[in-house]
């Protein structure tokens, strides 16, 4: 299972989350990236607890909905993991080549990785010349249970639809910031030296349940978390403090987010930005030197009213949100694009997901 895909015959991306499906079809013409197909169809809440998929007829049913309402022109997919199943480490090496790497990968793995070698599945990407030891390069390492992406390839199958690779939230995050205006790299040094003023920015993807947070340092990958906690943790607050059903606290903060009673605002920032500095603290650990400048926000936690201010106020960094779909050309005779824009935040990570069918 390659988690780092080449170029294949035509993938769409496909993000399982708590919450939903979301599916994107992506093509390219000669104005850049069309959209060519879309779906985005909810799951029965408990269907997928912390990424673990616990009704697995729910899940199938809902991607066979979405592959009807698409109609994409392939079954093959790309899909995301996250979460504490995923182990996502950035090792260094003696300079070597690709083809030699691989042979020795399964040894570096057993002393990074904290399951048996066997009931994972790895892979590799090089990142390129360490900043440490010209000697050395940067690789980043990855594992996943085997078990997850199985039960994962199960409900696909069941759909009629191929995983054709397996890509992580904070790379599909990664992928598609790169089409966005907001997310810009200046400094394309091969490697970095200590004393350069580099560019850090950090990418969050605030889900239902679920944060990915990816940390550059001139583009390269320095950081990566996956964290539980999102939206649904904001729906809770609504639930205790307006004493009401969690279907009804849902409703309440999509069609009337100005009724939230303050006190629930207030509980979710405090435990959002509590998770947020968790995160950064153990990015600072390793990089201090190397300090977040920007955080770039996706994901539907997103859309909540006034959120970067809130953020930049309680964290002060500089925080912006990240829309791919302000950069895709959305066909009007086919999609509401008002609409398909105005929920782009959300799409990142199946956009992200899409894109690598580009991948050269």
């Amino acid at each position: 299972m390659s988690f780092f895909s080449n170029k294949s015959e035509g993938v769409m991306g496909i993000d399982i989350s708590s919450t939903g499906i979301k599916l994107v079809e992506l093509s390219k013409g000669r104005s850049g990236y069309d959209l060519t197909s879309m779906a985005r169809v909810a799951l029965p809440r408990d269907a997928i607890v912390e990424n673990t998929i616990i009704d697995s007829t729910a899940v199938s049913n809902a991607l066979i909905e979405a592959v009807k309402l698409a109609k994409p022109s392939t079954k093959n997919v790309a899909l995301a993991v996250s979460g504490n199943a995923v182990i996502i480490k950035t090792i260094h090496v003696a300079a070597t080549t690709e083809f030699d790497l691989e042979a020795q990968i399964a040894f570096e793995a057993d002393q990074h990785v904290p399951y048996d070698v066997d009931d994972v599945f790895l892979d590799f990407f090089i990142q390129g010349v360490s900043a440490e030891d010209p000697e050395m390069m940067d690789v980043v390492l990855v594992a996943c249970k085997r078990e997850v992406i199985e039960d994962y390839q199960l409900v696909l199958n069941e759909a009629g639809l191929h995983a054709k690779f397996v890509d992580c939230g904070v790379f599909a995050l990664e992928n598609a910031a790169e089409i966005t205006d907001e997310h810009t790299v200046s400094i394309e040094d091969e490697y970095m030296s200590p004393d350069e003023d580099a560019e850090v920015n950090a990418l969050i993807n605030i889900g239902a349940n679920m944060m990915n947070i990816n940390v550059l340092i001139n583009g390269r990958m320095s950081f990566v978390r996956d964290q539980f906690y999102g939206g649904q943790n904001l729906t809770e607050e609504i639930q205790k403090a307006h004493n009401m059903s969690y279907h009804n606290a849902e409703q309440l903060k999509i069609n009337n987010f100005s009724d939230i009673h303050a006190d629930a605002l207030e509980h979710f920032y405090v435990g959002l930005t509590s998770e947020l500095v968790r995160s950064l603290d153990f990015y600072s650990a390793s990089r201090a030197e190397f300090p977040v400048r920007k955080l770039f926000l996706s994901g539907g936690c997103a859309l909540l009213p006034n959120i970067t201010t809130e953020l930049e106020q309680r964290l002060g960094i500089d925080t912006m949100i990240l829309n791919p779909m302000q950069n895709i050309n959305i066909p009007s005779r086919q999609f509401n694009a008002q609409q398909e824009r105005d929920l782009g935040p959300m799409m990142m990570v199946p956009v992200g997901l899409a894109l690598r069918n580009f991948d050269t």
